[in-house]
């Protein structure tokens, strides 16, 4: 890898990539920058370790290690990754271990939550627990999101996940988060599933950067992320959009309204993939023609760290 890269491999993802490769449902990033190394998520099983392992990734170097909710698809190998990794920290929201179900539509329910391997192995872990009820730096500029507000009239939470066993509790999974990474020539935001829909969660993610003063639009030379581009609404330029965009069941509107406002925001790359749909990654191909980036487990994305695809 250049020294001025940023560099993320999906390390799982439901598409199948190269032979010897394991996909599954479910999704984990590896994220690597000049200055830190995370891990965002780490699938339903330990097909991550393996997949690393061929990769040739080092797990054990992670600074932080960030679970996007608590979901089995997302979680199910903290187990493994916390005898691997046994320094990181672990950047989770508290709700995270809530018992999660799912009520399908032929009546079934479903537990979706994280598996007891992984809740006991948060539960030794809590001594480097980093509970994420708020934007926080989880290594040099990689910043995990907390709970993202649900403020778009398309993206209320409208969800068929329930926090009892007879499913009348409903789940509006508050714990999702996203991890975004600042780099002088803007923002790369990677999502887990996104449940808190994508306009929200961007918009978040960019009004943060613009009120911390980090994403300023000037001609400062005192710190590079101080002088991140602007896109036409004056809120930094978003890069690269990478991840689960929990679109599979969204309507022609919300689609439609998510493709538009993608457009505006700068994106060199866009790579939907896990729970995205394929509705909506179609639509975003289309849209977003000369930014999309069809992903598979295996895959990376390189972009320079000052500006570009590599």
């Amino acid at each position: 890898m250049s020294p001025d890269e940023v560099r993320v491999v999906v390390l799982v993802d439901n598409a199948k990539g190269a032979a010897g490769l394991r996909a599954r449902w479910g999704l984990s990033f590896w994220i690597e920058t000049p200055h830190a190394r995370v891990l965002l998520d780490c699938g339903d099983s330990d097909a991550f370790l393996h997949n690393a392992e061929r990769l040739g990734i080092a797990l054990e170097t992670a600074d932080a290690f960030v679970l996007s909710h608590g979901h089995y698809d997302h979680g199910g190998g903290i187990g493994a990754l916390t005898a691997l990794a046994p320094t990181a920290p672990l950047v989770v929201h508290p709700g995270a271990s809530s018992p999660r179900y799912s009520l399908r539509r032929s009546g079934k329910r479903e537990p979706v939550g994280l598996q007891e391997s992984s809740l006991a192995a948060l539960q030794t872990a809590v001594a480097r627990t980093v509970w994420a009820v708020s934007p926080l730096e989880v290594a040099p500029r990689v910043w995990a999101s907390g709970p993202v507000p649900r403020r778009h009239p398309l993206e209320q939470a409208k969800s068929t996940f329930f926090l009892d066993p007879s499913c009348t509790v409903r789940d509006h999974v508050v714990d999702d988060q996203a991890v975004w990474v600042e780099t002088p020539a803007g923002l790369i935001v990677l999502c887990g599933c996104a449940h808190s829909g994508v306009i929200n969660t961007v918009r978040f993610i960019r009004e943060t950067v613009a009120g911390s003063g980090r994403g300023r639009t000037s001609d400062d030379p005192g710190s590079e992320t101080r002088s991140l581009p602007a896109a036409a609404d004056g809120l930094p330029v978003v890069r690269a959009l990478v991840g689960g965009l929990h679109l599979l069941h969204a309507g022609r509107d919300r689609l439609r309204a998510t493709a538009e406002f993608l457009a505006t925001i700068g994106l060199e790359a866009c790579a939907p993939c896990h729970c995205t749909g394929k509705r909506a990654t179609t639509m975003l191909r289309d849209r977003l023609a000369d930014a999309f980036v069809e992903v598979a487990t295996g895959c990376e994305l390189r972009l320079a760290y000052s500006g570009g695809r590599t």
